[in-house]
Protein backbone atom coordinates (compact mmCIF):
# COMPACT_ATOMS: atom_id res chain seq x y z
CA UNK A 1 0.00 0.00 0.00
CA UNK A 2 1.49 3.55 -0.90
CA UNK A 3 1.91 6.04 1.71
CA UNK A 4 0.26 9.26 0.96
CA UNK A 5 0.77 12.84 2.49
CA UNK A 6 -0.02 16.36 1.52
CA UNK A 7 1.67 19.46 1.96
CA UNK A 8 -0.51 21.79 3.61
CA UNK A 9 -0.27 25.66 2.92
CA UNK A 10 0.57 26.04 6.81
CA UNK A 11 3.53 24.03 5.99
CA UNK A 12 3.19 21.06 7.77
CA UNK A 13 3.02 17.59 6.35
CA UNK A 14 0.06 15.26 6.50
CA UNK A 15 -0.41 11.29 6.23
CA UNK A 16 -3.77 10.47 4.37
CA UNK A 17 -4.79 7.56 6.45
CA UNK A 18 -8.41 6.54 6.90
CA UNK A 19 -9.28 5.47 10.33
CA UNK A 20 -12.78 5.50 12.65
CA UNK A 21 -12.36 9.50 13.65
CA UNK A 22 -12.15 10.07 9.72
CA UNK A 23 -14.97 8.45 8.61
CA UNK A 24 -16.58 9.58 12.20
CA UNK A 25 -15.60 13.60 10.57
CA UNK A 26 -16.95 12.85 7.16
CA UNK A 27 -20.47 11.60 8.44
CA UNK A 28 -20.74 14.56 10.66
CA UNK A 29 -20.66 16.67 7.85
CA UNK A 30 -22.32 14.06 5.51
CA UNK A 31 -19.93 14.09 3.06
CA UNK A 32 -19.27 10.04 2.78
CA UNK A 33 -22.96 10.52 0.35
CA UNK A 34 -21.36 12.85 -1.33
CA UNK A 35 -18.55 11.16 -2.62
CA UNK A 36 -19.77 8.00 -3.13
CA UNK A 37 -22.21 10.10 -5.82
CA UNK A 38 -19.03 11.53 -7.31
CA UNK A 39 -16.87 7.89 -7.25
CA UNK A 40 -19.27 6.77 -9.70
CA UNK A 41 -18.17 9.48 -12.11
CA UNK A 42 -15.31 8.42 -13.96
CA UNK A 43 -13.82 12.26 -13.65
CA UNK A 44 -15.05 14.49 -10.64
CA UNK A 45 -15.03 17.99 -11.94
CA UNK A 46 -12.96 20.50 -10.41
CA UNK A 47 -15.23 22.15 -8.43
CA UNK A 48 -16.41 18.64 -7.06
CA UNK A 49 -12.67 17.55 -6.38
CA UNK A 50 -11.93 20.94 -4.53
CA UNK A 51 -15.23 20.77 -2.04
CA UNK A 52 -14.17 16.61 -1.29
CA UNK A 53 -10.65 17.76 -0.57
CA UNK A 54 -11.52 20.34 1.75
CA UNK A 55 -13.70 17.95 3.26
CA UNK A 56 -11.44 15.11 3.23
CA UNK A 57 -8.30 17.16 4.83
CA UNK A 58 -10.91 18.42 7.67
CA UNK A 59 -11.39 15.22 8.63
CA UNK A 60 -7.74 13.99 8.18
CA UNK A 61 -6.93 16.51 9.94
CA UNK A 62 -9.44 16.12 13.01
CA UNK A 63 -9.31 12.26 13.20
CA UNK A 64 -4.82 13.19 13.66
CA UNK A 65 -6.33 15.29 17.10
CA UNK A 66 -5.77 18.41 15.74
CA UNK A 67 -9.13 20.69 16.83
CA UNK A 68 -9.86 22.83 13.47
CA UNK A 69 -12.92 24.44 12.29
CA UNK A 70 -14.43 23.49 8.79
CA UNK A 71 -13.70 27.07 7.13
CA UNK A 72 -10.08 26.36 9.26
CA UNK A 73 -9.15 22.95 7.12
CA UNK A 74 -10.50 24.50 3.99
CA UNK A 75 -7.27 27.07 4.14
CA UNK A 76 -4.86 24.33 4.74
CA UNK A 77 -6.11 22.58 1.35
CA UNK A 78 -3.35 23.48 -1.77
CA UNK A 79 -4.78 24.77 -4.21
CA UNK A 80 -3.44 22.94 -6.86
CA UNK A 81 -5.62 20.33 -8.79
CA UNK A 82 -3.05 17.59 -8.77
CA UNK A 83 -2.35 17.97 -5.40
CA UNK A 84 -6.12 17.24 -4.91
CA UNK A 85 -6.30 14.82 -7.23
CA UNK A 86 -3.59 13.08 -5.00
CA UNK A 87 -5.56 13.52 -1.96
CA UNK A 88 -8.85 11.59 -3.79
CA UNK A 89 -6.53 9.17 -4.91
CA UNK A 90 -4.83 8.79 -1.58
CA UNK A 91 -8.54 8.53 0.35
CA UNK A 92 -9.88 5.96 -2.12
CA UNK A 93 -7.55 3.12 -1.78
CA UNK A 94 -7.07 4.35 2.01
CA UNK A 95 -11.44 3.76 2.40
CA UNK A 96 -11.10 0.68 0.08
CA UNK A 97 -8.55 -1.08 2.57
CA UNK A 98 -10.09 -0.05 5.36
CA UNK A 99 -13.82 -1.68 3.85
CA UNK A 100 -11.92 -4.67 2.64
CA UNK A 101 -11.16 -5.06 6.55
CA UNK A 102 -14.21 -4.31 8.16
CA UNK A 103 -16.08 -7.26 5.48
CA UNK A 104 -13.46 -9.48 6.22
CA UNK A 105 -14.41 -9.01 10.25
CA UNK A 106 -17.77 -9.27 9.01
CA UNK A 107 -17.02 -12.46 7.33
CA UNK A 108 -15.35 -14.23 10.43
CA UNK A 109 -18.50 -13.14 12.87
CA UNK A 110 -20.75 -14.92 10.30
CA UNK A 111 -18.80 -18.46 9.47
Amino acid sequence: MNEYFVDLTDGTRLEVKVNFGTLYYLGKINSIKQMEKVAKKKEPTDEEAIEIAAQIIYAVIRSNGRAVTFDEAIRLVPMDLEGMQNILDAFGEQLEEYKKKERAKSNMRNA
